[in-house]
């Protein structure tokens, strides 16, 4: 057991490295689909080309709760430091399949096989990063700010799309469209593959979360199970934290993701107008995530949350509205300063809220699995989702409805939070009392 005095700044940046690299690298291939479409799946057909690349990109999400699994068991067993560094590690291996992977035209079937597998690795290694890194974090927090160390998880998540929408805004303005695809796509990934090695070394190197060192020492080794113990013992918070990730990964796809396509293709605002609408609403979602999280040491979790997830549900329908009546760039920037206060208001608390739903036993375990689980159903399906709606109904307010529903379903869980009882202070979760477990059974 490493018993070095930790660096907590050293932690903090070392346990973000790693969402830095997961964000880069899902907003890099999915702005160069149509470029894997052409080089590795050349099927005759330019959508299905599209679809392949497509389903290439969604893989990830595939492996993702496996990954969770696997990692969350590790983290909770062998502690939170071995597992970061190895997932930085293979994190960059797969970025470096991509970028070096020869075309179809080059080698044949081996290149698409190649992307596959680099995905697949990508995916089970990102399952593990948010709960390993926020585990960690909340762990080494000085006391009465763990909202605040947490929540730089989300912050780095929106840093990663402003600076990779700034990053791709400059390439497409200076590169002409030959040479993007022929290879300027591949220095985007050749630069991820940096942040790799950086996070490698300085994980390697921080020390150990210290409760898990006194989970080792003092309280009679790591959990034996786990898993098991998650949803036998703590089944309602794991539903509890579901209903969080629901509001809180489909509005961060929704609003960061999807809306600047949406804007660019359903609405005619040009693509350039909307990134860099995206990247000022990244800016101002950075200024509330801190502010709501740090709120939240003082005043408590839930009393952020209920109010911000309250004016989600009421606003969001309106702001989409008022987007698609007056379709401009002046409109757009407006809305999404809006929209990004409110995600930041409910992201700022997220993490830490997450992390105290259990015990840090079983922190991420219970974490990697619920995260993954539904972050990759309502997160990463998202937008697919979101074009069914609109391909069926021919609605350009759709998207409202699914943040709508999605914000209802978080709203009902930060409710149900007032059922489980958690401990922001030393952030060791007690089980609910089994009267208010049975009141709510009651009232669902």
């Amino acid at each position: 057991m490493d018993v070095r005095e930790p660096s907590r700044l050293r932690s903090v940046i070392a346990c973000n490295l790693g969402i830095c690299m997961e964000g880069f690298d899902f907003i890099a291939f999915s702005f160069f689909s149509f470029v894997f479409a052409k080089l590795f799946f050349p099927t005759g057909n330019e959508l299905t080309a599209l679809l392949l690349a497509f389903a290439t990109f969604g893989l990830a999400y595939v492996v993702r709760p496996l990954g969770g699994i696997f990692w969350g068991v590790y983290a909770d067993k062998v502690g939170r430091r071995p597992a970061l560094v190895w997932i930085s590690l293979l994190m960059a291996v797969g970025v470096a399949i991509i970028a070096f992977t020869p075309s179809y035209a080059a080698i044949g079937l081996a290149g698409p096989i190649l992307i596959v597998v680099a995905r697949l690795i990508q995916g089970f290694s990102a399952g593990g990063e948010f709960a390993s890194a926020t585990s960690m974090l909340v762990e080494q927090a000085t006391p009465g700010r763990r909202g605040l160390y947490a929540s730089t998880q989300m912050a780095s998540q929106v840093f990663t799309v402003a600076a990779m929408s700034l990053l791709l805004i400059v390439m497409t303005q200076s590169m002409s469209p030959a040479a993007l695809e022929g290879w300027g796509w591949r220095l985007v990934f050749v630069f991820g593959i940096l942040i790799g090695p950086i996070g490698f070394y300085m994980r390697s190197r921080m020390a150990e979360s210290p409760e898990f060192a006194r989970i080792v020492t003092l309280q009679g080794g790591p959990a034996k199970t786990p898993l098991r113990d998650v949803f036998q013992r703590y089944p309602w918070e794991a539903l509890c934290m579901a209903g969080l990730i629901v509001i809180g990964s489909a509005g961060f796809y929704l609003i960061l993701i999807f809306l600047p396509i949406y804007a660019a293709r359903q609405l005619g605002i040009g693509m350039l107008e909307s990134q860099i609408a995206t990247i000022f609403g990244c800016l101002v979602q950075l200024v509330f995530i801190f502010l709501s999280a740090r709120l939240s040491d003082r005043h408590g979790r839930r009393v952020i949350l209920m109010p911000a997830a309250i004016a989600y549900v009421i606003v969001i329908y309106p702001l989409f509205a008022y987007l698609i009546d007056h379709p401009s760039f002046t409109t757009l920037i407006v809305v999404q300063a809006i929209a990004n206060i409110l995600l930041g208001s409910l992201s700022g608390p997220l993490p830490a809220a997450l992390s105290e739903l259990f015990p840090a036993k079983i922190r991420s375990s219970g974490i990697g699995i619920v995260y993954n689980a539904v972050g990759a159903i309502f997160g990463g399906l998202g937008p697919f989702f979101i074009t069914t709606l609109l391909s069926i109904t021919g609605d350009k307010a759709s998207p409202a409805y699914w943040a709508a529903f999605t914000g209802v379903v978080g709203l009902i869980a930060v409710y149900c939070m007032k059922y489980v009882r958690t401990d922001a202070t030393v952030g060791a979760p007690q089980a609910a009392p089994e009267n208010k477990v049975s009141a709510l059974a009651g009232r669902l």
